[in-house]
C-alpha cells in the first residue's frame, strides 16, 4: 500500500490498515502460543515467545535501515512485500497441517 503512489494520504491508510491488523494479531498470537505448550511448559513458551518477538524488533528495525542505506526504498518495500508472501505461505502450510493434525485425532 504504502509504495504504489506518492500521495501524502497513503500513508494515513497505510498505518490505520498496519494498526488494525496488529491489533488483531497479536491477542491470536499469544493465544496460539500459549495452547500449543504441553500443560506446565507455557510459561516457557511463552518466554520464548516474548524473546522471538524481541529479536525480531531488534533485527528488523536495523535491517530495514542497511536495506533503505544500501539500496533506497523502494527495493525495501519490494523485499518486505516478498517475505510478507512467504510469512503468509508459510501460516497458510501451518494451519493445513493443523487441520490435519486435528482432523487425525
Amino acid at each position: 500500500v504504502l509504495n504504489l503512489t506518492s500521495w501524502v494520504g497513503i500513508l494515513i491508510i497505510g498505518m490505520l490498515l498496519m494498526t488494525i491488523g496488529e491489533m488483531i494479531f497479536f491477542p491470536f498470537s499469544n493465544s496460539y502460543a500459549l495452547h500449543r505448550a504441553k500443560r506446565g511448559n507455557q510459561g516457557e513458551y511463552m518466554a520464548m515467545y516474548s524473546i522471538a518477538f524481541s529479536v525480531a524488533h531488534i533485527f528488523g528495525h536495523n535491517s530495514g535501515m542497511q536495506l533503505i542505506d544500501r539500496y533506497g526504498f523502494d527495493f525495501t518495500w519490494h523485499v518486505a512485500t516478498i517475505m510478507m508472501i512467504l510469512c503468509i505461505l508459510l501460516l497458510y502450510i501451518l494451519r493445513n497441517r493443523m487441520i490435519k493434525k486435528i482432523n487425525h485425532e
